[in-house]
């Protein structure tokens, strides 16, 4: 098994910031040159391309949607990400560095106010016509357009002031306040520059025959709740790229049929989200010796957690929530769930800069073992808000989505309540776009979902704790609104840092809707056919970031 490099993360993360926040990194070089050099020692020291082939990835799911603008998981985004290109983008061969994509340099002035890209002059877009300016801006301001939903893209209205086209291939963003996120944000693969002429022509982009992309493959089959297949993009503005001539995104969702296709040699790569569990993934690594290996993301990225609609009874009265969140036992589901690779559930990434250790958690109400404690407080909040046995709440439903871990993690949490508060929880397992309808909607009472965050910042966090559009609960406290608005805005990392930790303290001891119950690393099976130009396979990361493929290839 491997893990990717992580130990300079952090330094090179706030180096980066503190450069951004002084002005610094005054031209694109600064981070560019930087990773293009980086790109080249690896390259020098790794063997040459190979070209030709067929890559086939496991994905978990058809796409829900094909507009990369109303995405908002990995089913879409692997099947989108390898049709568009970004302005930047993470380095698929040292992802601690951001790279031009659409973007060949920028400067950043006005102490990191304002970004000016300069475009590449020579992208095209499949019909022959010119990639400009007009089509960035144009895209920058759709992902933040007001009133759409943009369950991604969104993360970039807070920042964004204006767009504004310099000449035909210079764009310039202004921004509310200075952020080293913002740069960030924009590199994740969601955040896909689109062909202004045929969205302003009024053709449907969330249709896949209609896609007109600039991206390293094209589409040229899809077969519903199975494939995605694509060819070789022969004009390419990357010469060279991509190394494969074509590839396969499949979505299998039987875990025994995704491993028995994976023994068969019919597979080469996974998505960080598939029907594997972690069972199957340590199962298939022990067997596969020597012809795949399993890559973890270096930190835990991503979040599950019951939420509550808070604008319905009883769920309104949040010490409901409190009470349910104490009777969880998150030893239980981590070791039941996770084989021990996963970290038990906290408002931020366990071990994070900003977040608790797991040792200060053990400490607090609703984390303590053993579990007496904690019943007896959780019996008394709900006798307090008039549920006099606990079983006085009914039957309650909760709303599941079908894939990864989420219906074994409902199973095993709607146990946990009937056993500790004797409470009725009904699954209503789902596919994906059914169950994030219904939580756009409001068309929940509890719902049991996953947040992977997209950059390792607590910006992020305003997704689900903030006024976006991940916020299915649509929990809106003032106090805790500010807190988040004032610790983006604050350039001291270690007073930043003091912001945050209230705002952790508020979410466990005050008010929070959601029961947060697993925090995990995503994993890869990978075969060691799959090369780069740095070697191996490179671990993203995110799992919202390196979905092009371009720079992946297949030893003969």
């Amino acid at each position: 098994m491997h893990t990717g490099a992580s130990d300079e993360e952090d330094v090179h993360r706030e180096v980066t910031r503190r450069n951004v926040l002084k002005g610094g990194l005054t031209t694109g070089l600064g981070l560019g040159a930087t990773a293009l050099m980086g790109a080249a020692r690896l390259s020098a020291a790794a063997a040459a391309p190979m070209y030709g082939g067929h890559l086939t990835i496991l994905n978990v799911a058809y796409p829900e949607v094909w507009d990369p603008h109303l995405a908002g998981s990995i089913g879409a985004l692997a099947a989108v990400g390898p049709v568009y290109n970004q302005v930047v983008e993470f380095n698929p061969l040292n992802p601690k560095e951001i790279i031009g994509d659409l973007a060949q340099s920028w400067d950043v002035t006005d102490g990191g106010g304002t970004y000016t890209f300069h475009l590449h002059e020579n992208v095209k877009w499949w019909d022959g016509k010119d990639l400009t300016a007009e089509d960035v801006a144009f895209s920058l301001q759709r992902m933040i357009e007001p009133g759409k939903p943009r369950p991604r893209t969104g993360l970039l209205r807070p920042y964004i002031q204006s767009v504004q086209v310099m000449d035909r291939h210079t764009v310039k963003v202004t921004l509310h306040y200075s952020s080293p996120a913002f740069l960030q944000f924009l590199a994740v693969d969601y955040m896909k520059i689109l062909p202004k002429h045929l969205l302003e022509a009024g053709v449907d982009v969330n249709v896949w025959e209609h896609i007109v992309g600039s991206g390293p493959f094209k589409i040229t089959a899809a077969r519903r709740g199975d494939s995605v297949t694509y060819e070789r993009n022969p004009t390419y503005f990357k010469q060279g790229r991509p190394y494969v001539d074509g590839l396969t995104i499949l979505a299998i969702t039987d875990a025994g049929t995704a491993a028995a296709a994976f023994r068969a040699g019919r597979i080469q790569m996974t998505t960080g989200v598939t029907a594997l569990g972690v069972d199957d993934l340590l199962k298939l690594d022990k067997e596969l010796k020597g012809k795949h290996s399993l890559y973890w993301q270096p930190h835990v990225t991503d979040v599950w957690y019951v939420c509550a609609n808070v604008e319905k009874a009883p769920w309104s009265d949040l010490r409901l929530i409190k009470a349910l969140r104490l009777a969880t036992d998150q030893e239980e589901l981590q070791k039941g769930i996770g084989a021990g690779y996963w970290s038990i559930g906290a408002p931020f990434p366990i071990g994070s800069w900003y977040g608790s250790t797991r040792e200060e958690l053990l400490t607090l109400p609703g984390y303590r073992i053993p579990k007496g404690q904690d019943i007896v407080d959780a019996k008394a909040l709900l006798k307090a808000a008039g549920y006099d046995p606990p079983a006085k709440l009914g039957k309650r439903v909760l709303d599941v989505i079908r894939g990864s871990v989420a219906p074994d993690t409902a199973q095993l949490w709607a146990v946990q309540m009937r056993r500790n508060l004797g409470l009725e929880i009904e699954l209503r397992v789902r596919d994906a776009p059914t169950v994030i309808n219904a939580y756009t909607a409001g068309d929940y009472e509890l719902g049991l979902a996953g947040y992977a965050y997209n950059i390792d910042d607590p910006d992020d966090w305003t997704a689900i704790y903030g006024t976006g559009s991940r916020n299915y609960t649509r929990w809106k406290h003032p106090q805790f609104l500010e807190m988040l608005a004032q610790q983006s805005r604050e350039v001291d990392r270690e007073k930043r840092r003091a912001i945050l930790r209230k705002l952790e303290a508020f979410l466990l001891t005050e008010e929070n809707p959601y029961i947060q119950m697993l925090w995990k690393p995503w994993a890869y099976l990978v075969s060691e056919k799959v090369r780069t130009e740095a070697g191996p396979f490179v671990t993203p990361p995110s799992l919202q970031t390196v979905h092009k493929y371009e720079h992946l290839w297949l030893e003969k």
